[in-house]
């Protein structure tokens, strides 16, 4: 029933041409989960989304097309082909299963390099000891460890998106 009233509201903001896309601020977890599965359903169906086009990696076709047609954001609809590539792909096939890891982690770790750039332009008004603080924070290792971390946790839900559509949605 939740399912279908956020569709059914979906499907009313999506018929308006006024609107650009769906954004939420500061969403529940109970509601990303069901957006996601919302979302993900919704993409599924879509020409730019694939199952032969998602191994060739996010693109600007697969933003414009979600967003054209049900007001999906980039960030979500890169979410939506994060989702679809992991059920397109033989994760018994460890060279596959790697190709997704790594296109996820790509993601992940443009928040470091944002980071990284922001830090480096600070680092002239820092004190000696500020920085040693700061480079001890952020080694290799932790930063290995934390886009690892995030992978396995993203993958874990990704992995329940696609239990719930197989469960609810025939394909």
């Amino acid at each position: 029933a939740v399912v279908s009233t956020q569709s059914t509201g979906y499907n009313h903001v999506s018929a308006d041409p006024a609107i650009f896309d769906i954004t939420v601020e500061d969403p529940s977890e109970n509601f990303t989960r069901l957006r996601n599965f919302v979302d993900t359903v919704k993409c599924s169906n879509l020409a730019a989304f694939a199952p032969d086009k998602l191994k060739l990696g996010f693109s600007q076709a697969m933003a414009d097309e979600a967003r054209e047609r049900y007001k999906i954001t980039a960030i979500q609809s890169r979410k939506m082909y994060e989702i679809l590539r992991l059920r397109a792909t033989d994760t018994s096939c460890p060279e596959a299963h790697k190709a997704y890891r790594l296109d996820v982690k790509r993601r992940l770790n443009k928040a470091f390099q944002k980071e990284k750039k922001a830090m480096a332009r600070q680092r002239a008004r820092l004190t000696e000891e500020e920085l040693k603080a700061l480079d001890a924070t952020k080694t290799p290792e932790q930063q290995h460890e934390f886009l690892e971390r995030s992978f396995l946790e993203l993958e874990t839900e990704y992995r329940k998106v696609i239990e719930r559509m197989a469960a609810f949605v025939e394909f």
